[in-house]
């Protein structure tokens, strides 16, 4: 999202150490997408399981980020010993590189939106043995990255069981493209319009979705997970906060972790091990429920 992140997040690349060997393998991997023209970059976890179909996630990065951030953050070991705790549920984590795009269709980056949702998800179920189920399939982010499941999640509810944020740069509808300041019209970089249109950016925005959600399901449940931290730079707990009250008020269920932190790897580093449990207990009560 943040120069300070994109920095914090070249200096975590010349620091993380190798450690020992691991269950997990992570592999580079390109798929192609109609809707981009192109192949898209991605890496992958797959856990060591032999038990049948996996659920997956999409675990997406933050502005001025790549398919190798998450990687950076210590995901392999971090995902290893989650799955190996009991009644963990392991799950294949796809994590795709996407530029600044913002992770929607638009004329400056291309048609992000349909790439991921439709494209980059069909490849993956052709690829690998996954639960192609709505109940297998769950997406996550770090701010730019937190908009982005948290967009994916409202407008394609037929396709993600729920989503975690972890400071997301969410905002409320605006009216004039003043309401924002001066650097995140920066941050924007053209995806919502050069010069930016309210119009368009509040048509792929998160919040008026929120409210024909469970109509759009069929009365099937979402759930969210949002994360931030109480000294956010940017003030990006409050559209957090407003977020997760729209979701509780719309009915949905809902968890809201505030930390004492900035915007920062630091934070979202540490919340990835509860965002990786926090899915498997949802996985663990629709099974238990559909007994």
């Amino acid at each position: 999202m943040t120069t300070r992140s994109v920095l914090a997040g070249a200096a975590l690349f010349a620091t993380v150490a190798v450690g020992p060997a691991s269950a997990g393998t992570l592999e580079s991997r390109t798929f192609h997408s109609p809707a981009l023209g192109r192949d898209l970059p991605a890496v992958v976890f797959h856990p060591d399981h032999d038990g049948g179909p996996l659920p997956v996630l999409y675990l997406l990065h933050g502005y001025g980020g790549n398919q190798r951030d998450w990687t950076n953050a210590d995901v392999l070991s971090t995902a290893d010993a989650v799955f190996a705790e009991p009644d963990a549920v392991p799950m294949l984590i796809i994590m795709p590189g996407v530029g600044n795009s913002w992770y929607v269709d638009s004329m400056r980056y291309g048609n992000w939106d349909a790439a991921i949702a439709i494209d980059l998800m069909a490849a993956v179920d052709r690829s690998y043995p996954t639960d192609t189920r709505r109940a297998g399939r769950f997406v996550a982010g770090l701010s730019m990255g937190g908009y982005g499941a948290l967009h994916l999640a409202v407008h394609h509810p037929t396709r993600f069981r729920a989503a975690a944020a972890l400071s997301p740069a969410i905002f409320e509808d605006v009216d004039d493209a003043a309401a924002f300041p001066d650097f995140q019209i920066q941050f924007f970089a053209g995806a919502f319009g050069d010069p930016l249109q309210p119009a368009v950016f509040n048509e792929r925005n998160v919040f008026t979705p929120l409210t024909s959600l469970a109509d759009r399901t069929s009365g099937a449940p979402t759930a969210f997970y949002l994360m931030t931290g109480d000294d956010d730079g940017f003030g990006l707990w409050r559209g957090t906060l407003r977020f997760f009250q729209a979701a509780r008020s719309a009915g949905h269920a809902a968890e809201l972790r505030v930390h004492d932190g900035d915007h920062e790897w630091r934070l979202w580093r540490d919340e990835l091990a509860p965002v990786l449990r926090w899915i498997g207990a949802v996985i663990r009560a629709d099974r238990s429920a559909a007994q």
